[in-house]
């Protein structure tokens, strides 16, 4: 745990045992018939919570001496959210977290272990899961969250700019090369204004972590603890000036962040036939779906020497390390892991279901997305899936890209920059 992390956990402690006395407790009992009052939470409202909705009404219906009340906040600063709430004692018993946070709550002890509960329940196992979102979901021994869906990364393009160019679609035998000529083909100009971009090469992390990979290079040792020489490395250096090169000059091939800014961001763009490719997840398609956009999907592509690379995202169901009814929360993060739910969220298509069975009847029966499932067998753990300083290392390296992106400083002194900042404060 990183010694940063003490105060705040002090911090969040007595700030719990405080709010315990609180009338205000999200986990008070009540006097609704005696029954055990629960609440959970996600990201999003109502409408797109509408499995969570139906979930909670069978729940209860299933439960009869627990009430379970389903509370979602706003995707726009759920992060901040939750954790004030946690921090003031007020959190739900049950919450969500993205797989980017996994370590970061349990660094902050807000999460309860769930090893004690599995193995007093037989009948729950765990192997009715996918193994590697298990695997993301255990934190230096112990299992601290169940999956509730996740969704690989893989290639998603525009099939119209495609058509219009007469060029062929992405293919499994694709390179990083292959990818980055097609691109300059499908990158048009009006004069000196761009109209269409080729591929979007931006500035979020996860497509940048693929590309490194599969030139043999990460900003950060196994463990996490290191970034000199390896964030600055000779080999990270050489392969993110190629990539911040795609988009910058006369002959880029990705908008910059202004492009993006202006044109209303990778997604919008592709919607409008204005960017024919981008690395992105599944659930990209809840926006595609509604637009009258072609689209397919597509294996990342690799490395000359045959390396392939991809993340899944993935969202974890956690109790409140300070719920005072822990048991009931445990039945209630079952009953939304569990195999009937994942049937209930894969049907309408948005996500995958991180049970096996389950997967696999979609295997069975899909076509259009079928690469995107594939890139989940070239899967590789990012910084903050492998260690509690993950934070550290994505906000130092984000700046530096920032830095390369706007023209500020030079990929070698950027990075060498980030490096030493981050093993700064890591030693903190």
């Amino acid at each position: 745990m990183k010694k940063g992390s003490i105060g705040l956990i002090m911090i969040l402690v007595l700030s719990m045992l405080l709010s315990a006395c609180s009338s205000g407790s999200s986990t008070d009992t009540g006097s609704s018939g005696g029954k055990v009052k629960l609440t959970f939470t996600v990201w999003g409202d109502v409408n797109s919570g509408a499995d969570e909705v139906k979930l909670a009404e069978q729940f209860n219906a299933a439960h009869p001496n627990i009430e379970v009340k389903f509370e979602p906040i706003p995707s726009e600063g759920y992060g901040t959210k939750l954790t004030t709430s946690l921090a003031a004692g007020q959190a739900p018993d049950v919450f969500l977290v993205g797989e980017g946070d996994y370590y970061k709550y349990v660094d902050k002890g807000v999460v309860e272990p769930l090893d004690s509960y599995l193995a007093a329940d037989p009948s729950f196992k765990l192997n009715i899961f996918q193994p590697d979102l298990i695997n993301n979901m255990k934190i230096e021994g112990k299992q601290y969250y169940l999956p509730k869906d996740f969704n690989p990364l893989a290639l998603w393009y525009n099939k119209r700019m495609f058509d219009e160019a007469q060029i062929p679609y992405p293919t499994d035998e694709w390179t990083w090369d292959d990818m980055i000529a097609v691109a300059q083909k499908l990158t048009k100009k009006e004069g000196n204004k761009y109209t269409q971009f080729g591929f979007n090469a931006g500035k979020w992390e996860y497509p940048i972590y693929t590309y490194l990979w599969d030139y043999g290079t990460d900003i950060a040792n196994e463990d996490g603890t290191t970034a000199e020489g390896y964030m600055n490395s000779d080999k990270t250096v050489a392969a993110m000036e190629k990539y911040v090169a795609l988009s910058q000059g006369e002959n880029r091939v990705s908008p910059t962040p202004l492009d993006s800014q202006t044109l209303g961001g990778d997604s919008s763009m592709f919607m409008t036939d204005k960017l024919a490719m981008m690395v992105t997840g599944r659930w990209v398609k809840t926006d595609l779906d509604k637009s009258n956009v072609k689209y397919g999907s597509a294996m990342i592509p690799k490395n000359a020497d045959g390396t392939r690379s991809s993340i899944i995202a993935s969202a974890g169901w956690a109790i409140n390390v300070s719920s005072t009814h822990k048991q009931e929360a445990y039945e209630l993060v079952k009953w939304l892991s569990g195999a009937d739910a994942q049937k209930l969220r894969s049907n309408n298509g948005k996500v995958l279901p991180a049970t096996v069975k389950e997967l696999e009847k979609v295997k069975a029966k899909e076509v259009a997305d079928k690469p995107v499932i594939e890139m989940m067998n070239f899967a590789k753990k990012p910084i903050t899936l492998r260690s509690a300083n993950g934070p550290i290392f994505v906000e130092e390296f984000t700046k530096a890209l920032e830095k390369m992106l706007l023209g500020e400083q030079d990929t070698r002194t950027a990075l060498d920059e980030a490096a030493k900042n981050v093993d700064s404060k890591i030693k903190k």
